[in-house]
Protein backbone atom coordinates (compact mmCIF):
# COMPACT_ATOMS: atom_id res chain seq x y z
CA UNK A 1 0.00 0.00 0.00
CA UNK A 2 2.71 2.60 0.26
CA UNK A 3 4.69 1.88 -2.97
CA UNK A 4 1.48 2.59 -4.36
CA UNK A 5 0.89 5.68 -2.48
CA UNK A 6 3.67 6.59 -3.37
CA UNK A 7 3.68 5.75 -6.99
CA UNK A 8 0.02 8.31 -7.29
CA UNK A 9 2.26 11.23 -5.56
CA UNK A 10 4.72 10.78 -8.18
CA UNK A 11 1.90 10.55 -11.03
CA UNK A 12 -0.11 13.14 -9.71
CA UNK A 13 3.31 15.29 -9.32
CA UNK A 14 4.30 14.57 -12.70
CA UNK A 15 0.75 15.81 -14.07
CA UNK A 16 0.69 18.73 -12.23
CA UNK A 17 4.33 19.74 -13.44
CA UNK A 18 3.18 19.31 -17.32
CA UNK A 19 0.45 21.29 -16.47
CA UNK A 20 2.04 24.35 -15.32
CA UNK A 21 4.81 23.59 -17.74
CA UNK A 22 3.29 26.99 -19.96
CA UNK A 23 3.92 28.84 -16.47
CA UNK A 24 7.91 28.00 -16.64
CA UNK A 25 10.02 30.35 -18.56
CA UNK A 26 12.68 27.63 -19.05
CA UNK A 27 15.72 30.11 -20.06
CA UNK A 28 15.54 31.59 -16.24
CA UNK A 29 14.31 28.15 -14.80
CA UNK A 30 11.52 30.05 -12.57
CA UNK A 31 7.81 30.19 -12.52
CA UNK A 32 6.86 33.68 -13.84
CA UNK A 33 4.35 35.63 -11.71
CA UNK A 34 1.78 37.59 -11.30
CA UNK A 35 3.99 39.97 -9.18
CA UNK A 36 6.19 39.91 -12.30
CA UNK A 37 3.63 40.86 -14.77
CA UNK A 38 2.80 43.34 -12.04
CA UNK A 39 5.73 45.09 -11.89
CA UNK A 40 6.27 45.39 -15.74
CA UNK A 41 3.15 47.64 -15.44
CA UNK A 42 4.90 49.59 -12.96
CA UNK A 43 7.99 50.14 -15.75
CA UNK A 44 5.09 51.05 -18.58
CA UNK A 45 3.01 52.82 -16.39
CA UNK A 46 6.54 55.21 -15.83
CA UNK A 47 7.35 55.17 -19.56
CA UNK A 48 3.80 56.40 -20.19
CA UNK A 49 4.64 59.51 -18.01
CA UNK A 50 7.39 60.10 -19.70
CA UNK A 51 5.85 60.05 -23.08
CA UNK A 52 2.97 62.13 -21.93
CA UNK A 53 5.75 64.59 -20.35
CA UNK A 54 7.36 64.68 -23.13
CA UNK A 55 4.72 64.51 -25.60
CA UNK A 56 5.58 61.45 -27.74
CA UNK A 57 4.06 58.00 -28.52
CA UNK A 58 7.44 56.29 -27.92
CA UNK A 59 9.29 56.52 -24.31
CA UNK A 60 12.91 55.74 -23.73
CA UNK A 61 13.96 54.43 -20.58
CA UNK A 62 17.49 53.48 -19.27
CA UNK A 63 18.69 50.56 -17.08
CA UNK A 64 18.19 52.48 -13.95
CA UNK A 65 14.72 53.88 -14.66
CA UNK A 66 13.71 50.39 -14.89
CA UNK A 67 15.46 48.99 -12.28
CA UNK A 68 13.95 51.62 -9.98
CA UNK A 69 10.65 51.08 -11.02
CA UNK A 70 10.37 47.57 -11.65
CA UNK A 71 12.16 47.49 -7.99
CA UNK A 72 15.53 45.46 -8.45
CA UNK A 73 17.44 44.99 -5.54
CA UNK A 74 20.55 45.22 -7.97
CA UNK A 75 20.87 48.61 -10.47
CA UNK A 76 22.32 46.56 -13.05
CA UNK A 77 19.20 43.90 -12.77
CA UNK A 78 17.79 46.35 -14.60
CA UNK A 79 19.54 45.15 -17.99
CA UNK A 80 18.00 41.66 -17.50
CA UNK A 81 14.82 43.52 -17.08
CA UNK A 82 14.63 45.08 -20.10
CA UNK A 83 16.12 41.88 -21.62
CA UNK A 84 12.75 40.07 -20.28
CA UNK A 85 10.33 42.84 -21.24
CA UNK A 86 11.60 43.30 -24.83
CA UNK A 87 10.65 39.59 -25.38
CA UNK A 88 7.52 39.44 -23.22
CA UNK A 89 5.69 42.90 -23.83
CA UNK A 90 4.36 43.71 -27.25
CA UNK A 91 5.70 47.31 -28.26
CA UNK A 92 9.16 47.11 -26.00
CA UNK A 93 12.14 46.58 -27.50
CA UNK A 94 16.04 46.85 -26.03
CA UNK A 95 18.14 48.79 -27.66
CA UNK A 96 21.43 49.89 -27.66
CA UNK A 97 21.87 53.31 -26.79
CA UNK A 98 23.86 56.12 -29.87
CA UNK A 99 24.91 58.58 -26.91
CA UNK A 100 27.98 57.79 -24.50
CA UNK A 101 27.23 58.29 -20.65
CA UNK A 102 29.32 58.26 -17.59
CA UNK A 103 28.22 54.84 -17.27
CA UNK A 104 28.96 53.65 -20.67
CA UNK A 105 32.89 54.93 -19.35
CA UNK A 106 32.33 52.53 -16.11
CA UNK A 107 31.81 49.57 -18.08
CA UNK A 108 27.82 49.63 -17.81
CA UNK A 109 25.59 51.45 -19.90
CA UNK A 110 24.84 51.77 -23.09
CA UNK A 111 21.34 50.24 -23.94
CA UNK A 112 17.91 51.44 -22.94
CA UNK A 113 14.32 49.65 -23.68
CA UNK A 114 11.98 51.98 -26.11
CA UNK A 115 8.19 51.45 -25.45
CA UNK A 116 6.05 52.29 -28.34
CA UNK A 117 2.54 53.06 -26.92
CA UNK A 118 1.29 53.21 -30.69
CA UNK A 119 1.88 49.68 -30.37
CA UNK A 120 -1.34 47.94 -31.41
CA UNK A 121 -1.07 44.85 -29.21
CA UNK A 122 0.62 47.04 -26.19
CA UNK A 123 -3.09 48.06 -24.70
CA UNK A 124 -4.53 45.34 -24.61
CA UNK A 125 -1.71 43.65 -23.24
CA UNK A 126 -2.02 46.47 -20.06
CA UNK A 127 -5.13 45.92 -19.62
CA UNK A 128 -5.29 42.33 -19.49
CA UNK A 129 -2.64 42.38 -16.81
CA UNK A 130 -3.99 44.91 -15.15
CA UNK A 131 -7.25 42.95 -15.37
CA UNK A 132 -5.13 40.17 -13.46
CA UNK A 133 -4.02 42.01 -11.11
CA UNK A 134 -7.07 43.49 -10.13
CA UNK A 135 -8.62 40.18 -9.61
CA UNK A 136 -5.54 39.08 -7.32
Amino acid sequence: MCSSNAGRQLFETIQRSEQNTELVNFREKRAESQQVEDKYLDVLEHGKNVAKTNDVMVARLGYREVATHYGCAYKNDGYRVMEEMAERVPGVSYKESRTLSIDDAMGVGGHHIEITFAHPDLAGWMRAHEANAGGN
